[in-house]
């Protein structure tokens, strides 16, 4: 369990980073009910700085907690391994690969963000469904099953209008009115509520013998 604190550590840091770019004079020339927190790199070295390191300790804390889940026995056999490193993969490429400004042309390294930013929600939903389907009947492990259920569901009526806006009116400024950045934020918030409760569901697996895939 000694990745845990300093993954708990770094994904603090970079919440709170985050809440503080909002509680900037004008959230720090994002609006955040119309507009993505993608845009913060793209405005100034001011706000895109923070930002930037902010998901940069959010990698590093995704991928403690993903290390803590695979040797805890959580997350086992090839199709959840696999999703939790896509999600970290893609994670890690939107990070690094900017959005394309709004009204700006489009560039290879704005697609790669859509692609990355898409993968990342995508493959951590399924996951969800992936855990809850194979636990769901465990009696003693079914209500954690339940409770990642009930996270995929709030996920995933959150993702399919963010995915359809995100991907047909990305480097526009066609977001007016149709509230997405307020989604996006939702969305992000959800998932790494859920990511904490993984990790602590991981937590009962340790010292209880595995089951068979």
């Amino acid at each position: 369990m000694g990745n845990t604190p300093v993954a708990a550590a770094l994904g603090g840091l970079s919440f709170v980073t985050l809440v503080l770019l909002h509680l900037l004079p004008g959230a720090g020339g994002v609006d955040p009910v119309n507009q993505l927190l993608s845009e913060y790199p793209v405005r100034s070295h001011l706000v895109g700085v923070p930002y930037v390191l902010a998901l940069l300790s959010a990698n590093a804390a995704a991928a403690l907690a993903g290390n803590f889940m695979m040797r805890a026995g959580l997350l086992r056999g090839r199709l959840p391994v696999s999703l939790f490193v896509v999600s970290l993969v893609s994670l890690l490429g939107l990070t690094v690969f900017l959005k394309d400004p709004m009204g700006a042309r489009t560039t290879w390294y704005g697609i790669v963000h859509q692609v990355c930013t898409v993968l990342t929600c995508t493959s951590q939903l399924a996951l969800a469904c992936v855990l809850w389907w194979r636990h769901r009947t465990d009696p003693l492990r079914r209500a954690w099953a339940h409770t990642i259920g009930a996270f995929a569901v709030i996920v995933a009526v959150m993702l399919i209008p963010f995915v359809i806006a995100f991907t047909t009116r990305s480097g526009t400024d066609r977001f007016a009115g149709l509230a997405i950045g307020l989604v996006e934020r939702s969305m992000f918030v959800t998932l790494a509520g859920m990511t904490v409760v993984l990790v602590l569901w991981a937590r009962t697996f340790t010292g209880s013998p595995r089951q068979a895939d």
